[in-house]
């Protein structure tokens, strides 16, 4: 690590922790919290809004890093856009609808302003720049967004993801000529920082403008080394475990003819809460899967294929395991 992204490093710990020692204090004055309802985890009111922290120490982080101009303002901007979430905290919840178009916006700047590039999404399979590939992000930035938003259900689990998944990204993009390939580098202090607040029992958390920023960051990392030589479903296979449950919840959900809009605890994370892990349990098991998909992903990229194999072997049996035992429990 050179000297411009070991300061990056220690300037995004400090500004998340002071930005968030700021906010809790913040958040307890002005009665910001997190009050428990029949789908939470928590069992008393908790301090929110803490995703401002992390957002703030990346974009630290990130001004003191060589990033070109180009990438690094549409990221911030992006940034600033999402910030908006905060109200849905503030005591005026956001409708879906507006949910929707302010995660449009976002994505929307990312692509107005961010240079245009392809995406490789296999091996042979290129999509050059142009509308369609801007239409693709658009859509991806949304889905991750969505699926971060819908993961941040219990304590230190976003947080505890994002790390080993922004330290997968950061070793794949190694590999490549990333604009932005500082930017996962970054990430892992500030969620690490966070973490020592937001692990359970959590003191605070992240709020829709962390889980929303993180979803958006993890998609620009995985869209940027798709565009310089990775196929986009290796870029994004660290992230595989988060988009297993959320695309098999959601499933499950529409067979049974289920408003998918609607706010439930139904995926395989809050069943296995209910079920009496703890919430520690369930963060150690999830790491044990996005790690193994994240060395799937290296191991393929670095052409050790009977390690990526195996790798990826693991996390499938472990999820696969864990939605045997979900549909079991749900007919039972």
């Amino acid at each position: 690590m050179n000297d411009i992204n070991a300061l990056a490093v220690g300037l995004t710990f400090g500004v998340t922790a002071i930005v968030t020692m700021g906010v809790l204090q913040a958040s307890k004055y002005w009665r910001i919290m997190d009050v428990p309802n029949e789908r939470s985890a928590h069992s008393t009111p908790t301090p929110t809004l803490g995703g401002i922290a992390i957002s703030a120490g990346i974009a630290a982080g990130l001004l003191t890093t060589d990033v070109p101009g180009t990438w690094l303002w549409p990221l911030l901007l992006t940034l600033c856009v999402l910030l908006v979430s905060v109200v849905d905290d503030l005591g005026r919840p956001m409708r879906v609808g507006r949910k929707l178009l302010l995660q449009l916006a976002a994505s929307g700047t990312w692509v107005g302003l961010a240079p245009s590039m392809p995406i490789q999404l296999t091996q042979d399979w290129v999509l050059a720049s142009g509308p369609a590939t801007a239409v693709l992000t658009i859509v991806w930035l949304l889905w991750l967004m969505n699926m971060f938003n819908f993961m941040d259900g219990i304590d230190g689990l976003t947080t505890s993801q994002a790390t080993v998944m922004s330290l997968g990204l950061s070793l794949v993009l190694v590999m490549t000529a990333s604009p932005i390939a500082v930017l996962p580098v970054v990430m892992i202090p500030a969620c690490l920082c966070f973490l020592l607040f937001n692990a359970p029992p959590a003191r605070i958390f992240m709020a829709d403008v962390g889980s929303l920023s993180l979803g958006f960051l993890l998609g620009t990392v995985t869209l940027t080394a798709a565009a310089h030589g990775v196929s986009l479903w290796l870029s994004a296979l660290p992230l595989a475990g988060y988009a297993i449950d959320t695309s098999y919840t959601i499933f499950r959900r529409l067979l049974r003819r289920e408003n998918v809009l609607q706010a439930h605890n139904q995926h395989l994370y809050q069943q296995l809460v209910q079920s009496g892990w703890s919430q520690l349990q369930v963060d150690g098991a999830a790491l044990v899967i996005s790690a193994s998909f994240s060395c799937a992903a290296l191991f393929e990229l670095s052409g050790q294929h009977i390690l990526s194999g195996v790798c990826m072997a693991m996390a499938v049996l472990g999820m696969g395991a864990g939605l045997w035992w979900k549909e079991r429990r749900s007919r039972g």
